[in-house]
Parts: structure tokens; C-alpha cells; sequence
């Protein structure tokens, strides 16, 4: 029999991998509408929904991790204490920028994250940044301005800030992982927990309904966790790039969702920009997956193009 090469067993993973990243990308546009769904309010949505990641997070690093390296610590480090604290914070305001802002807006301005990414790498690494990079964030900034220019209209300016924070948060403690080879999944557990004991002082879990405690349970328990596992483990199969078009999916699909189970439609101006930042992501995506394709081809990168990813 013909044995098959690298490049064939390439190949053969590279559907795996496709697949991966639309569940993955799929599953993180449930988030929004289960926790709407819930009905709680947002300390108490917190408290539930980081307590349920918490656990999620950590039986899934025992099972997978710890039991194969029992020296791995729980915290790994000054990074792991950073990406958690940013995490917590994430997390609240999150939650709360779900309850203060359409979801259109929401997740039109967390799609601003890989923009984030480079741009705090070439703040705080003087990282250098591509001139596409660089376009990309303008017509981001533009975008994003039309949205929250629209809020204040639309009484909504309070939640579309919170989203902004969200966004810079995620992109702080995507920047220490990139500079660290330590497993910091644990972090984002501790995070779900301390989000969850800050909350604690002002939810009321025993005056939700069960239907409230499903939508949140499976928020946390299972959708969350594993479109964040699945998100992070497509790389391995295919060009990061492409696997981040992924996360496109989420700025696309949640207004779909949010419209058709509670009619909330977006806004004229929120589409406008919210189109713009859509646009220039892809846009972005596409040349940095050309970049790697090319940099993959003549086996060597530019440190421009490595910066911008």
C-alpha cells in the first residue's frame, strides 16, 4: 500500500479543522442570547455564570492536564494573576454591557479584538505594525465611533463603553499569553470565580426561576467552555488567521438571533458601522491569511506580518 506523507496527512486534518472552528464559532453566538434568555439580572447572571465556568474550566484542566502533569499549578505565575484579574473584569462587565446595549452593538465592538491584539502589541512590545494593520484599525475606529455615536442617541452609550472595556481587556490578556509558553487556561477559570465572588455581594441566585438557572447553567457549563476550547484548539489544524474568521461569526449571527426570538433589530447607523468594522475585519483576515500562506510558502516571515497575527 501507498504509505501517505506529511503533506497528505496535512491535507487529511485540514476539514478537521475547519469543522472545529465553525462549531466553535457557532457556539460562541449563543452566549448573548442565552444569557438574555436567563432573564436575571447582572450581578446575579455574573455570580451564576462565573461560577458555573469556574467549574467547567477547571474539571476539564484536571481531567486533561493536571492528572498528566501534577506539577502544573493552578496560577501560573505574575501572567496567570494578570490574565485572571483581566478576566474577572472582562466577565462583569460583560454581563453587564449585555443589560446596558443592544446586542448588535456588542458584538460589533468585541469584534474589534484582533485590532486590540496588535495594537497593544505595538504599545506595550513596540511590536511593528503593517500599514494594512494599521488602515484596518482607522476604518475600525470609524465604525465603532458610528456605534457609539448612536448609543448616545439611542441611551445605550453606558453599555457600548462597557463593550469597549470588554474588548481591551481580552486583548491585555491575549497579549501576556503570546509573550509566555505556560498553560494559563487555569486563569481564565480563576477569573470566572473571582468575577463570581465580586458579584456575590449583590446577586440574588435563590430568586431565579428554574428556567433562568437552565439558560445560565448551559451558558456556563457547557456552551462557553466549549467554544472556547474548540476556538483554541483549531489552530492546530489549520492557519490561525483563517481559524479567527471564525470569530466573524458572532458579529454576523447574534443580531440574527437577538431579532428573531426578542425582535430587537439594530439600528441604521449601528449597521452602518457595525458593516464598516465587518468589513475591514474581514478584509484584515484575508491578508494576514495570504501573509502566512506566503510566509508558509518561501519558509520564513516577515516580522511585520508576525506582528500583525
Amino acid at each position: 500500500m501507498p504509505r501517505r506523507g506529511p503533506h497528505s496527512a496535512e491535507h487529511a486534518s485540514y476539514p478537521t479543522g475547519l469543522l472545529i472552528a465553525a462549531i466553535g464559532g457557532i457556539l460562541l453566538t449563543l452566549d448573548v442570547p442565552l444569557l438574555r434568555l436567563a432573564a436575571a439580572d447582572s450581578w446575579t447572571a455574573t455570580f451564576v455564570r462565573g461560577l458555573c465556568m469556574f467549574a467547567a474550566i477547571s474539571a476539564g484542566w484536571w481531567w486533561f492536564i493536571r492528572r498528566r502533569d501534577p506539577s502544573m499549578p493552578f496560577i501560573n505565575g505574575r501572567v496567570g494573576l494578570l490574565v485572571a484579574f483581566t478576566s474577572m473584569l472582562a466577565s462583569i462587565m460583560f454581563i453587564f454591557a449585555v443589560h446596558h446595549t443592544k446586542a448588535a452593538n456588542l458584538v460589533f465592538i468585541l469584534a474589534l479584538n484582533p485590532l486590540f491584539c496588535a495594537l497593544m502589541a505595538r504599545l506595550i512590545f513596540a511590536e511593528r505594525l503593517p500599514w494594512q494593520t494599521w488602515t484596518a484599525i482607522a476604518m475600525a475606529i470609524v465604525g465603532v465611533a458610528i456605534i457609539v455615536g448612536d448609543g448616545v442617541a439611542e441611551n445605550t452609550l453606558f453599555g457600548d463603553l462597557l463593550a469597549i472595556g470588554v474588548a481591551l481587556c481580552i486583548a491585555i490578556a491575549i497579549t501576556a499569553i503570546r509573550r509566555t509558553d505556560r498553560n494559563l487556561v487555569t486563569s481564565l477559570a480563576a477569573g470566572s470565580l473571582l468575577s463570581a465572588l465580586v458579584a456575590s455581594f449583590f446577586a440574588a441566585p435563590l430568586a431565579l426561576s428554574a428556567e433562568s438557572w437552565m439558560w445560565l447553567a448551559l451558558n456556563g457549563l457547557l456552551i462557553v467552555p466549549l467554544a472556547t476550547a474548540l476556538s483554541a484548539l483549531a489552530p492546530r489544524y489549520i492557519p490561525a488567521p483563517e481559524a479567527a474568521m471564525f470569530f466573524l461569526l458572532e458579529a454576523v449571527l447574534v443580531p440574527v438571533w437577538i431579532y428573531l426570538i426578542f425582535k430587537e433589530a439594530p439600528t441604521q447607523n449601528v449597521m452602518i458601522g457595525g458593516t464598516i468594522v465587518v468589513a475591514t475585519l474581514v478584509g484584515h483576515s484575508l491578508w494576514r491569511l495570504h501573509a502566512s500562506q506566503g510566509g508558509s510558502a518561501s519558509g520564513k516571515r516577515r516580522p511585520a506580518e508576525s506582528a500583525a497575527e
